[in-house]
């Protein structure tokens, strides 16, 4: 990585490299999903300190905040990162992407690198990993619901009890904020990155049966890991340094359109 930074000479260095997945890729994974991704944010901080950009942009996970915190915090903002240990069903991977988060203020206050940490809520829209271990809950149902619809099954089973709440954020809209940030001035802030409503996993699910056409029941078992309750993050600060970011944004119902239209074009049903 030092070889390849010291060639490159990057003037903005945009940090999405990590190992991912949802729920039950976490939990079966913990030791690969911590030791792959401090190997990953080591080394392109080693080299950063050496080779120093102009802006320097690392993605950061909601996954970092604690597993719950009063409920007059929520939604919680960055200065609640740290303020209790996270789910256990994420530990490891909140435990690298905190490592992160350390690494770039340390980065920046050693060696003087300016910065814009990005902190996004889970993502889902074109292009997301369906029908796999890495998938998160969005992409995951898109995928059976659809396959429901087209097999004309009665019902659709889900694990868990389907109560838990998220933010799902459309990728279109956090590129188009990084985008931005590039043509910037690096602000030197961790910035949550979210829309402004949670949803309940049920509902969600309720959303895709809607897009897909699907008319069959959807079924929680209620057996099997729901991860963390609640992680609603606030905006505000976001909001107020970026005044463009309400005009990025994109209406779930628009977001879960598009990315279904993706699905069917790239995807061979099952």
């Amino acid at each position: 990585m030092l070889e390849a930074i010291g060639d490159w000479r990057p003037e903005v260095v945009i940090h999405l490299a990590a190992r991912v997945g949802g729920i039950t890729a976490n939990i079966a994974r913990s030791a690969d999903f911590l030791i792959d991704n401090l190997r990953i944010d080591a080394n392109l901080l080693a080299a950063l300190a050496v080779h120093r950009p102009r802006h320097f942009v690392p993605m950061l996970s909601t996954c970092m905040y604690p597993e719950t915190v009063p409920s007059d915090r929520y939604p919680m903002s960055e200065a609640l990162i740290e303020a209790g240990p996270p789910p256990p069903t994420n530990a490891a991977y909140a435990a690298a992407k905190r490592a992160l988060w350390h690494g770039t203020l340390a980065l920046n206050h050693q060696y003087g690198v300016p910065f814009t940490a990005l902190v996004p809520a889970n993502l889902y829209g074109p292009g997301d990993h369906f029908a796999d271990a890495a998938s998160h809950f969005l992409a995951a149902a898109v995928d059976k619901i659809e396959n429901a619809r087209l097999h004309d099954d009665v019902e659709v089973q889900f694990f868990g009890a389907g109560k838990a709440l998220r933010q799902y954020l459309f990728v279109n809209d956090l590129v188009h904020l990084v985008v931005y940030l590039v043509e910037s001035e690096p602000l030197n802030e961790t910035l949550n990155v979210a829309p402004t409503e949670s949803h309940s996993i049920n509902q969600l699910a309720a959303a895709v049966a809607e897009t897909v056409g699907y008319d069959g029941e959807i079924v929680f078992s209620g057996e099997g890991p729901d991860g963390q309750y609640q992680k609603d993050v606030s905006t505000d600060r976001l909001r107020e340094l970026v005044p463009g970011w309400k005009a990025m944004e994109t209406r779930q119902a628009d977001g879960l359109r598009l990315t279904v239209d993706w699905y069917r074009a790239h995807v061979e049903p099952r």
